[in-house]
């Protein structure tokens, strides 16, 4: 059990299916302020900042993408959504892959974009980087209680998640992969997770981590095909 925190998000559109937008490490509902707007004459869309991010309260103890995935849960059920789709980007992704490892029956379509099941999945350079900030966080902490947040995010990073590339094979929901050619996570790894899903398939986009968010319009028209398709 996780210890309870103040989830804060917002609920719009008036579409019959359910949108969920999930954001990255240190991101917010803001992150999608362009991409929302797109989908809500469409979907009922769902959009929420995670436990220590953005409006949500931090809890007790220290963050972790579990207990992330468990506050989506709960907050489904609140709102009595039985069956959504997610977009998760960066941690969100990872956040929407735990989930839908342990509520299969509530996730019809996914969408991952720059997601990792372990932190090997980064590049060199971006895992050096994240090392060095959590290791400077860590040490910052010592002196500054201020800097507990950042120490957390970096950790966020550093040991999740932690999951086995065969586990993936337990996603059951239709699942588009999406990673930039010049992407913090590696090519490899992207095409690993859109293998080891038995029904998803990789979008390899030209663009770094950040894609969605320069290239939104190309983003929205890409992710809406892929979720109308076949219905």
């Amino acid at each position: 059990m996780s210890a309870s925190a103040n989830i804060h998000y917002s609920l719009g559109g008036s579409g019959e299916e359910v949108l969920v937008f999930l954001h990255g490490n240190g991101g917010s509902i803001e992150n999608f302020k362009n991409i929302i707007p797109f989908f809500e004459d469409k979907y009922t869309v769902l959009a929420v900042d995670s436990r220590g991010h953005g409006q949500s309260g931090f809890g007790a103890g220290e963050l972790s993408l579990g207990t992330m995935a468990i506050d989506l849960g709960n907050l489904l059920d609140h709102l009595d959504f039985k069956k959504v789709n997610i977009l998760g980007f960066s941690d969100g992704a990872n956040i929407a892959m735990l989930f839908a490892l342990a509520r299969p029956e509530v996730v019809d379509r996914l969408i991952l974009v720059g997601g990792n099941y372990n932190f090997w999945g980064l590049t060199p350079m971006a895992g050096a980087m994240i090392l060095l900030g959590y290791v400077s966080a860590s040490l910052t902490k010592l002196v500054d209680r201020r800097a507990t947040l950042n120490k957390e995010l970096f950790s966020l990073m550093v040991k999740e998640p932690n999951l086995k590339r065969e586990s993936l094979s337990g996603i059951k929901a239709k699942t588009l992969v999406v990673n930039g050619n010049r992407d913090m996570i590696r090519v490899s790894h992207a095409k690993n997770i859109a293998s080891t899903i038995p029904n998803a398939r990789l979008e390899l986009v030209n663009g770094d981590h950040f894609y969605l968010f320069k290239e939104y319009e190309h983003f929205n028209e890409m992710a809406y095909r892929f979720l109308s398709e076949g219905k």
